[in-house]
């Protein structure tokens, strides 16, 4: 067995294994399968961030992956994080833990390039917690009609075309670097992809030549005979300023003599407060009198695999000012050389190792502390559920606002 970069000529043999994988993905025809073919060698050629890695036995190529070097803003830090997607197993070789060998190098293989964080898209997302994966911030689709929308002015709203590539590149690169969870753009050809595609649409708000904030949208046939009716759909929505909020709100909300539906997927979990009427369209109601705003879904799982490193690369960020000698056990049965004891003294905040005393100690998952330290869940909660055991119970307030966080990680990067 053997996993390396995929050659050349290699490639059909991974997409015939992705398409098995995937159907819906549509890679049947020969145009499809060669127009797939043309953007892997793209990405294998002109993106040093991406490689594409397969899993060999007896030198036949049993299944793939791409592996993604991103730059995330994790608080305030920017940290390497390796991505992994399109994981793919041969039919005929399902279940003989050929996913499992290609998870573990990918690991491995960021652990050596001395990252401390990994993250995927699940197809099933129990699969890759007993993998150590633990839960991203959750997605919330809201399904309006546009006069729920707030109209005001859309003076600076402007359709976006390759002339507002590096404009828009810089916006989202302003908008990454101050929110935790976004993935910094490395490659301007990434957003050429998207204009390139003759179905999506990318409206800004735009002064000068400065883009403050933008739309990524689709439009999509409503299930109706009136043809000139269609739903929009935002993949994503970007903005830097109060005023661009608004205006690109008022792009949407113009939309109503045509647009049956906008579809907005956001993970800002406040978003209902913006709309008098935030009601997902279909006049459910959950006992006793509860309105469906939006539904939501799990999506993004990140991993910690290397604890004494995130806290070497995150030595200047502040975890709440709090003073605490704090042992951190962890449970790690898939990747074991992070499995362990982890000392860590924290003063006003500030992490310290090296240290060998300690006042508190807590236990848990290598899943559940990896959302526990990105934020996205309380360590209360955890001990609540029994997922966290702390040695002190009068410590799990200063715990809990230790690892506490603001806002919980963002990321509209799609791999």
């Amino acid at each position: 067995m053997n996993i390396q970069l995929i050659p050349e000529k290699d490639l059909h043999d991974f997409i015939t294994i992705v398409a098995n994988a995937y159907p819906r993905m549509k890679l049947s025809t020969p145009e499809e399968r060669d127009r797939t073919r043309s953007l892997l060698l793209k990405l294998q050629n002109e993106e040093p961030t991406t490689h594409i890695y397969g899993f060999y036995e007896d030198g036949t190529l049993r299944g793939g992956m791409i592996l993604y070097d991103f730059t995330m803003t994790m608080f305030s830090v920017p940290v390497l994080v390796g991505g992994v997607g399109l994981v793919a197993v041969d039919l005929i070789h399902k279940r003989e833990k050929v996913c499992k060998e290609m998870i573990s190098f990918f690991l491995d293989y960021y652990k050596k390039k001395g990252s401390f964080l990994t993250s995927l898209y699940p197809f099933r997302p129990d699969f890759y917690k007993e993998m150590g994966f633990g839960f991203g911030t959750k997605m919330h689709q809201y399904r309006l009609h546009p006069e729920q929308l707030p109209a005001r002015t859309k003076e600076h709203i402007h359709f976006l075309s390759k002339k507002d590539t590096a404009a828009l590149v810089d916006c989202y690169n302003r908008y990454a670097a101050t929110t935790h969870g976004m993935m910094k753009l490395t490659s301007e050809r990434k957003v050429e992809r998207i204009m390139e595609d003759p179905l999506t649409r990318i409206v800004g708000y735009k002064t000068g030549n400065s883009i403050q904030g933008y739309l990524v949208f689709m439009f999509k046939e409503a299930e109706t005979e009136n043809f000139v009716i269609n739903d929009i759909r935002v993949r994503e929505f970007i903005y830097e300023t109060t005023e661009a909020f608004w205006e690109l709100l008022t792009f949407l909300h113009s939309q109503k003599d045509q647009i049956r539906y906008c579809m907005i997927n956001t993970q800002d979990e406040y978003f209902h407060h913006v709309l008098d009427d935030p009601r997902y369209g279909e006049d459910m109601l959950m006992p006793h009198i509860y309105h469906e705003t939006d539904r939501d879904g799990i999506g993004l799982m990140y991993r910690i695999i290397d604890v004494k490193r995130a806290f070497e690369v995150l030595k200047d960020h502040n975890f709440g000012g709090i003073d605490c000698r704090l042992r951190i056990d962890i449970q790690d049965g898939f990747f074991p050389e992070n499995q362990g004891s982890y000392i860590v003294h924290f003063e006003e905040g500030i992490p310290q190792l090296g240290r060998n005393d300690f006042e508190v100690s807590i236990h848990l998952k290598i899943s559940d502390f990896t959302s526990l330290i990105m934020g996205i869940v309380p360590f209360d909660r955890l001990c609540t559920y029994g997922l966290a055991e702390i040695s002190d119970s009068g410590y799990v307030d200063v715990v809990t606002r230790l690892f506490a966080w603001a806002e919980k990680p963002v990321c509209t990067t799609e791999f």
